[in-house]
Order: C-alpha cells, then sequence, then structure tokens
C-alpha cells in the first residue's frame, strides 16, 4: 500500500525528520500490525507548551490511532467483510492499552480489535473504566503485562492449536506500534525481552514469529526527548525496533500519516 503524505510538517526541529521515516516491511510476507497504548497519568498534559494547555498528549495520541488504523482495514477484506455485515466487533488493529498494568478494552482479553464502525463506542467505554472521574489517564509507564497479552493473542491466533494456525515461515510479520510520551520504567525488562529476537534483514526473529517495532513518541521537552533516547539506545542493540519523537506535534493526521507510512506493508 502506497501512503502518500498531504499533511504539512509541523513541530520542533528535534522532530524526527520526515524523510527518516520510511517503510518498514517491503517484503512479500504478510504484515499483523498491533498496538501498545499508553495510557499513564501524564498522557493528560498538554503536548506543547503552556502548561496545562489544550490539546492534551492523550486527545492527540487517540485521534492519531483512529486514523492509523483506516489504512489496515482496506488492506483487511476479512474485516471489511465482517464490518459490512454488521459485526463491528471484528476486525481492525488489536490494541494492548497500558499504565501499571495491562488494561484490556472489552471484557477480558479477547475484545481489542478497534476499527472505524467500533473506535468511538469501545474507546468511550474504556476511558469510563479505567480513567478518573473526570476523564483523565491515571498510573505509570510499564508495558510488559500488555506485550505478554500481546504474545499470548498472536500465538493464539497463528500458533499451534490456534485459530488461523500456520507454519513459522507463512506467519504474518508482527508490526509492534508503541504509542507513548514518556519513558519505560520497566525498561531493564523489556531490553531483557528483545534479547529472545536475533536481529535478520531488518526484523527480529523468535523462534515464533518475525517482528519489528515502531515508536510514535508524543509530548514535548526534556521528558518526550528522555523517552526518545532511552528507545534510540535500545535500537542500539536491537535495530528491529525505530523510535519516532513528535515533538510539540498536535496535529493527529500528520502522526497517523508518519506510522501508517512506516507500518504499512509497501508492496501490499
Amino acid at each position: 500500500m502506497r501512503i502518500e503524505r498531504t499533511e504539512p510538517t509541523t513541530g520542533t526541529p528535534e522532530r524526527t525528520r520526515r524523510e527518516e521515516i520510511v517503510p518498514l516491511f517491503t517484503g512479500t510476507r504478510g504484515v499483523e500490525p498491533e498496538g501498545y497504548l499508553d495510557c499513564s497519568q501524564s498522557e493528560g498534559w498538554e503536548v506543547a507548551p503552556p502548561e496545562n494547555s489544550k490539546p492534551s498528549r492523550w486527545e492527540v495520541q487517540i485521534e492519531a490511532v483512529r486514523q492509523f488504523i483506516v489504512p489496515f482495514e482496506v488492506l483487511d477484506s476479512e474485516a471489511a467483510k465482517e464490518q459490512s455485515g454488521g459485526d463491528d466487533e471484528k476486525g481492525g488493529v488489536y490494541f494492548y492499552p497500558f499504565n501499571n498494568n495491562f488494561l484490556p478494552i472489552g471484557a477480558g482479553d479477547d475484545d481489542g480489535d478497534l476499527n472505524s464502525s467500533n473506535f468511538d463506542a469501545k474507546i468511550s467505554a474504556f476511558v469510563k473504566k479505567y480513567f478518573d472521574a473526570s476523564g483523565q489517564p491515571r498510573g505509570g509507564t510499564t508495558i510488559m503485562a500488555a506485550i505478554r497479552a500481546g504474545d499470548k493473542h498472536y500465538l493464539g491466533e497463528f500458533g499451534p492449536g490456534g485459530e488461523n494456525e500456520m507454519p513459522r515461515e507463512q506467519r504474518p510479520i508482527r508490526a509492534r506500534t508503541v504509542w507513548t510520551d514518556g519513558e519505560l520504567t520497566d525498561v531493564d525488562a523489556f531490553v531483557h525481552y528483545l534479547e529472545a529476537a536475533t536481529p535478520s534483514q531488518g526484523l527480529g526473529s523468535r523462534q515464533e514469529w518475525d517482528e519489528a517495532w515502531a515508536v510514535a513518541i508524543i509530548g514535548h521537552g526534556e521528558a518526550a526527548g528522555a523517552a526518545y533516547r532511552q528507545y534510540l539506545t535500545i535500537a542500539q542493540t536491537y535495530p528491529f525496533v525505530h523510535p519516532y519523537l513528535f515533538d510539540q506535534v498536535s496535529n493527529p493526521a500528520e502522526i497517523a500519516e508518519d506510522m501508517a507510512i512506516a507500518v504499512a506493508p509497501s508492496n501490499a
């Protein structure tokens, strides 16, 4: 799929240069996008100065996610068929929100698909379930519980005995997107997790799957810069991790565009 940039470039000079955000998946294998959504307290803070101004990081992030998933619905013919048949719970991009814990979007841990048909209802219910009384996110930034939920779901679909079981070499590449505004507090556990993947032809190759990570860091100032540096340090050892700093970018469409360019398979 070829995605054209139509949004003007905004943000500070620290923002990742858009020409550096290029397609990560150019081969012939399928790609399975998935998302890890930061719901920590600081997501309720401003995306750019002055302090306490609007929009918040969460508002920009969640609208960017809404627009990011649209190209993948076009690629997912089964999802489109299910939605046209009135089943708006099916298909889309599966998301694993996190703060101090994994926060399932729906009942249990098996209802995380987001698509254009169900987005408003699911996110509204999610906010009522997990955010505080004033509708603000809360908690910290620990990702590993969400990652373990993602692994369980992927293998439950494509692994042995899964709904769409297939041999290891035919399983889709995991395009693992992280949407965040700050540093991981469980970074040591995340790095240890990455150690199981061997860098190979731009991907991290594991026993069960191949993967690459695209990390959107939304916010401003030292906190966003520190998060970006944290992920850059990780990427030096694990080059299949790709952090992108959207410093003071308040236009969700611009972020969605860049992330979709990175993640959508360019040959689809």
